[in-house]
């Protein structure tokens, strides 16, 4: 059986790690989570789109809303889970994380749409320039 291409592995990694890592760092530093989230987010979704091929594009950029909501609720949860017991808290906490969590989300789609724009532009010009 042939290995996976290096980037098969990759993306994930790093689609999932970076934003992990940053939120484990953000709340280690203070309870929820700010800007290092929100950065790291972003330079995970972009770097996981810059190694995905084309047919990966098709899963990095539809996750990158979950992939931020989910490690947004982890973090919350693993850091202050006594806050959220009972269904009500749990309620108004996952409302608060996709509300507060809407601006990362969409700043790491903008930012992955434009990678996904570079590389067809560059694509293009690599192709017409072999011609």
């Amino acid at each position: 059986m042939a290995a996976a291409p290096p980037g098969r592995t990759l993306v994930p990694a790093l689609f999932l790690g970076i934003p992990a890592l940053g939120a484990l760092v953000d709340e280690a530093i203070a309870p929820g989570l700010g800007l290092l989230f929100a950065g790291s987010a972003v330079l995970g979704t972009a770097s996981a789109t810059a190694l995905a091929s084309r047919a990966g594009w098709w899963w990095v950029l539809p996750a990158c809303p979950i992939v931020v909501l989910a490690v947004t609720a982890a973090a919350e949860l693993l850091g202050d889970g006594a806050k959220y017991r009972g269904g009500n808290s749990l309620l108004a906490g996952a409302i608060r994380w996709a509300v507060n969590g809407f601006p990362v989300m969409l700043a790491a789609l903008a930012v992955a749409a434009l990678v996904v724009l570079v590389r067809i532009l560059r694509d293009r010009r690599t192709a017409r320039h072999a011609a």
